[in-house]
């Protein structure tokens, strides 16, 4: 392991919320069946669609979602004091059945020809004040990574399939696209 970025294995969250209140949180259907089990909600009532305005993701990155009314990102939901399930206390009120993105969280992986963890950084999206006294170990940060791209990529198919039919629908349709039966037919 290079020695430059070893010491960041000993990020310690210090649960001050701030990735809770400001970044969007892009989600997979997969996060989504997680989340419906946990808290009883609909799909429509988790995620939100953003557009390119409002979220710093290139274009050129996949998960865009062609709508009649122009290209957008699926992200958590938020309300005035950011993710919808940022308690009071500060502490994630669905940690259990968080989105992988959220558990990944806040490193930067890049990984050698073995596998190995060739490259860590913080993510600087926003202030964080972490301490340097936890424990992480780089195998638990591939396997969620490694997670994480099981479930983005039949994601982004998915996504590339609705994007290639010849008709853009709404997000209620894109939603019942990607199995979400209950967002046309309420129970």
């Amino acid at each position: 392991m290079a020695g430059k970025w070893k010491h960041l294995l000993n990020f310690k969250c210090t649960c001050c919320g701030n990735c809770c209140r400001e970044p969007i949180v892009l989600v997979t259907d997969q996060d989504i069946r997680r989340i419906m089990a946990q808290t009883g909600q609909q799909a429509l009532d988790i995620v939100d669609f953003f557009k390119p305005s409002e979220i710093e993701w290139s274009k050129r990155n996949p998960g865009w979602i062609r709508f009649k009314k122009g290209r957008r990102i699926m992200g958590l939901r938020r309300d005035e004091n950011g993710c919808q399930y940022l308690g009071e206390d500060e502490l994630c009120t669905i940690y259990e059945h968080r989105p992988i993105t959220c558990r990944r969280y806040p490193f930067n992986v890049e990984f050698n020809g073995n596998g190995d963890v060739s490259l860590l950084t913080i993510s600087d999206s926003v202030e964080c004040p972490y301490e340097l006294d936890g424990e992480n170990d780089p195998s638990e940060i591939k396997a969620l990574c490694d997670w994480e791209e099981q479930e983005e990529n039949p994601y982004n198919e998915m996504v590339e399939k609705w994007n290639n039919r010849k008709r853009a629908g709404g997000k209620k349709k894109f939603l019942k696209f990607m199995g979400f039966e209950e967002v046309l037919n309420p129970a």
